[in-house]
């Protein structure tokens, strides 16, 4: 068991906690541009130097800012798909689909701001590893739902030989028991298909044409539903 934080430590954590709480206040409300060190100090009533103490830098706030938006939106998804029955392996994969697509929706800012960050090379970064937790929370569905049904093959006409490679690149990088490559190609193309959507729903473009309730979404879903060979009543689970 470690040993307890000293006084000035607690003090410390608690400063660091409210830092990265009104930086997230900032950019919900202010956009990516106002996260600037001196607005931090400013609603925190401090000095920009005194902000340095706990970053060294504006990239190591924007980072911290980053991972505890990652790390809220991956606890609001398992929180979501832990309240459908283990079992039901198709249903919490629609659960986390449309949490994912919630979330993005009502803290369109704070994920617009997940995806302008540049990814460090660093494979132990904590911003490497939180973005890998969310992509990794579906993939660990996603072989559970492999080893379940008989899913259709995704594999495209062409490439086959390039696709293959970047499959394997990402089992490498999710660290996700799937199955083989075929899974992870099948993974890749509908990761991509319904987080493209959950993007440009986030960025307003779609409620530019009028859906204001996901409408494109819900149809993307249930188009991905019926290529995987899921059930029809999956995409009842959580309603």
């Amino acid at each position: 068991m470690p040993p307890p934080l000293t006084r000035r430590q607690r003090v410390r954590d608690a400063t660091l906690r409210e830092l990265i709480s009104v930086s997230r206040d900032i950019l919900a409300s202010q956009g990516a541009e106002a996260l600037t060190i001196r607005a931090v100090a400013r609603e925190m009533g401090m000095t920009a130097p005194g902000v340095y103490r706990y970053f060294g830098s504006h990239r190591d706030l924007m980072d911290a800012v980053l991972v505890a938006t990652l790390d809220e939106l991956t606890e609001y998804i398992s929180s979501e798909v832990d309240r459908i029955d283990p079992g039901d392996t198709a249903g919490r994969l629609v659960v986390a689909s449309r949490a994912l697509r919630r979330w993005a929706v009502e803290h369109s800012r704070e994920f617009q701001f997940s995806l302008i960050i540049p990814v460090s090379p660093e494979e132990g970064t904590p911003v490497r590893q939180a973005r890998r937790q969310v992509g990794g929370l579906f993939a660990v569905i996603f072989a559970d739902l492999w080893n379940e049904y008989d899913i259709p093959e995704m594999q495209p006409q062409s490439h086959v030989a390039d696709t293959a490679t970047l499959a394997e690149r990402l089992l490498q990088r999710l660290a996700v028991p799937l199955p083989n490559s075929l899974a992870a190609i099948t993974f890749t193309r509908c990761w991509l298909r319904l987080y493209g959507v959950v993007c440009l729903e986030s960025m307003g473009l779609t409620r530019s044409i009028g859906d204001e309730a996901g409408l494109l979404f819900e149809i993307e879903l249930a188009d991905l539903a019926r290529e995987l060979g899921l059930p029809k009543s999956a995409l009842d689970a959580g309603r």
